[in-house]
């Protein structure tokens, strides 16, 4: 008989050697992009001391994402997951290194900053849903619900990491040397890639409709399913709400708290301890039964907490506080991420994902734009109280939308 894996069900999924060489790939690039968005939202706070700005480069980063992902996921599902994983990963970090040029000889001004995030929004929405869908193809179905929970757990944990990672190497060498380090990470999961396989080859679709039919396919079906129609409308509240926390914090950290790059560091990095307890939390339970309560209870959670975080001008509680937060609004997303993988239909598995996909990478930074808007014009205080309490509000619609259904059980 063989013998289980060490460390239950997580070792379960990393005993498949692909998704083992993708887990670690991504795993170094998770790291470099949560470091890449601290040194970013740095870099952008020096150059304009502007919460407004700081939602502005968010948003200009969410927009080609918005209009790119749906299409995107049609031409994975079209393509292969893969093929046009391996190529998206190689570009983001031809961009990143040129970025990081670009600073070393301090061209880089708000309009240079715009532009690359713009750029990088449009390769990210060929990321996001290529990413997404390939876990389930590097995994055997009965593994899948701990891979998947590592997978976005892994992305989430790099909110720890990363802003811990890039505060020690901003005092070191600068944002330049974080932007450096950050193209060879990303340069590192392209290699990954190119040594993972999938577990079926990646054939193309017969029944494929062309790009606008398929494109039109994918939206009708998420539209027409209960469930995972559900889930993506309040994981978008959720992200418009509570995610945008993070992209806010340089701005809070100066005004609100009188806080240096250190102080800076760890409200973000509190932020994602929050992340990496409920990544670990949810990798190991490994099954789907019971994560619509979890849903639904960790909503009202990171609701309260940012309600809470809004009123306190004490670091100490500010800290646990993100962490709360960062705990409650990471659960969602992982919770939300299992159930559609799922629930959904292989086929179509790119196109959903790439919805599901923008309601935790670019809505986030909507409400980024429209948080940082407030902020600057009634304080940064009032916004997060406000938005916790509409998060509250969403909670209270959820419990009557879903009347006791258990999503997990409608596969």
């Amino acid at each position: 008989m063989a013998s289980k894996p060490r460390f239950g069900s997580v070792g379960r999924a990393l005993s498949n050697v692909n998704y083992r060489r993708y887990w670690i790939g991504m795993s170094v690039m998770t790291i470099g992009f949560w470091a890449y968005r601290l040194a970013l939202g740095i870099l952008v706070w020096e150059l304009t001391e502007s919460f407004t700005w700081l939602g502005i480069v968010a948003f200009a980063e969410m927009v080609p994402m918005v209009l790119i992902g749906p299409i995107a996921g049609t031409i994975v599902d079209q393509k292969g997951a893969l093929k046009i994983g391996r190529l998206v990963q190689f570009l983001w970090g031809v961009i990143v290194a040129i970025f990081a040029a670009i600073t070393y000889a301090g061209w880089a001004t708000l309009e240079v900053v715009l532009v690359v995030a713009v750029v990088q929004g449009a390769v990210g929405g060929f990321a996001n849903p290529s990413h997404l869908a390939l876990v389930a193809k590097l995994v055997p179905k009965e593994d899948l619900p701990p891979a998947v929970a590592l997978q976005s757990g892994t992305v989430q944990t790099g909110r720890f990491i990363g802003p811990a990672v890039a505060g020690s190497v901003i005092l070191f060498g600068g944002t330049e040397l974080v932007f450096a380090l950050v193209a060879v990470g990303f340069f590192f999961f392209t290699l990954m890639l190119m040594m993972a396989r999938t577990i079926e080859p990646e054939m193309p679709n017969p029944s494929s409709r062309g790009l606008m039919g398929d494109f039109v396919d994918g939206l009708q079906y998420a539209a027409g399913h209960f469930e995972i129609k559900a889930i993506i409308l309040f994981t978008a509240i959720m992200s418009i709400l509570l995610r945008p926390l993070p992209e806010l914090l340089p701005g809070a950290a100066d005004v609100v708290f009188s806080l240096d790059k250190d102080g800076l560091a760890a409200l973000v990095s509190a932020f994602g301890v929050g992340a990496m307890i409920s990544a670990i939390w949810i990798a190991i339970r490994g099954k789907i039964e019971g994560l619509t309560r979890v849903f639904w209870a960790t909503l009202l959670l990171g609701a309260a907490a940012l309600f809470a975080f809004g009123l306190t001008r004490d670091f100490w509680v500010a800290l646990v506080l993100s962490v709360l937060v960062g705990f409650g609004s990471n659960t969602v997303s992982i919770c939300s991420q299992t159930l559609v993988q799922h629930l959904v239909q292989s086929d179509m598995r790119a196109r959903v994902m790439s919805l599901l996909g923008i309601t935790f990478r670019a809505i986030p930074a909507l409400g980024a734009l429209l948080q940082g808007v407030a902020a600057s014009w009634a304080g940064f205080s009032l916004t997060v109280i406000v938005c916790g309490g509409l998060c509250a509000l969403a909670w209270l619609w959820l419990t009557r939308t879903i009347k006791g259904r258990t999503f997990e059980s409608h596969a």
